[in-house]
């Protein structure tokens, strides 16, 4: 009797560890996907990254302000957020904090730039300059 309830415990505690593992797989997936979409007064992309937030910021930083191609407009490190140029669009970038080690990135064009060619393609490139620094693989989500 005791070796069949040892038996059922351990079978449903296997059943419960495969059933959750691909759900935390799945996130993973889905949380560097770089989806953009146009409003009426912006286009904006974002992707959800499964890192610390002042890392995060932190790479942000790095990337804009080692780049000669990027003028920095304006920083305010208490928001995360940081407004620069690349000659042609202004874009802003913010950094929220999803969860504890749940970020995400946000870059956003005025539009006034959807005129300028690749407006969507400049923001999409930001993110991906992030995800280089941080060593995370994000992809573009499908339209």
């Amino acid at each position: 009797m005791r070796s069949f309830r040892f038996l059922t415990v351990l079978m449903g505690t296997c059943f419960f560890l495969l059933t959750c593992l691909p759900a935390s797989s799945q996130f993973v997936t889905l949380a560097r996907k770089i989806k953009s979409k146009h409003t009426a007064t912006s286009v904006e992309s974002n992707v959800v990254l499964d890192a610390h937030t002042n890392k995060v910021y932190q790479a942000v930083i790095d990337t804009v302000t080692s780049s000669p191609k990027l003028k920095v407009i304006q920083r305010d490190d208490s928001k995360r957020m940081i407004e620069f140029s690349n000659g042609e669009s202004t874009l802003t970038l913010k950094v929220d904090s999803l969860d504890k080690k749940v970020s995400r990135i946000s870059v956003t064009s005025p539009a006034k730039d959807k005129a300028v060619p690749g407006a969507e393609q400049m923001t999409v490139k930001a993110i991906m300059g992030v995800c280089t620094k941080l060593g995370i693989k994000c992809t573009v989500e499908e339209k």
